[in-house]
């Protein structure tokens, strides 16, 4: 039986390959959280191309923005996501230190009930530089999608 990890790869290449369509494919990603000062930062993207992000400051303030990607930019963020394939990472679960981001990953392919998932702290971009060059990425798409709007610029220049 193949790993979970090798299925998930050989998905997301068989669509760069267009063997196979994007149905099914699940990207997500949570940045923050109740005790940061950014609050808490959602981004979903769906093999079918929809982007979802979405923003909560405090609970009066709640931000959503919504788009569909073609599917040529749905193919661009696959590629990313293999060129940077978070799930090789393996940060150990550890209490938060200082004034450190924490940062969650996930993919899943529904498909075949594969998923795998990242949890770390923007303090473990040295030993993961993998998790700092996707974050980075990640945090220059939510930039683009919210216009300016949500202010990840700590942690776009420690990702940096």
């Amino acid at each position: 039986m193949s790993d979970p990890i090798e299925i998930l790869e050989r998905r997301l290449k068989a669509v760069l390959d267009r063997e196979q369509d994007t149905t099914g494919l699940h990207f997500f990603c949570q940045i923050g959280g109740n005790y940061d000062d950014l609050g808490i930062v959602t981004l979903q993207i769906s093999g079918a191309g929809r982007l979802l992000l979405s923003w909560r400051l405090d609970d009066e303030s709640p931000d959503l923005w919504s788009l569909t990607l073609s599917e040529d930019d749905t193919r661009r963020f696959i590629a990313m996501l293999l060129e940077h394939p978070f799930w090789t990472a393996s940060p150990a679960r550890r209490p938060r230190r200082d004034d450190e981001t924490n940062v969650h990953f996930r993919i899943c392919d529904q498909t075949v009930a594969t998923y795998k998932g990242v949890q770390f702290w923007s303090g473990d971009f040295d030993e993961f530089p993998v998790l700092r060059t996707l974050t980075w990425r990640i945090c220059r798409i939510i930039d683009r999608v919210s216009e300016g709007e949500i202010d990840l610029d700590d942690l776009q220049a420690a990702s940096a």
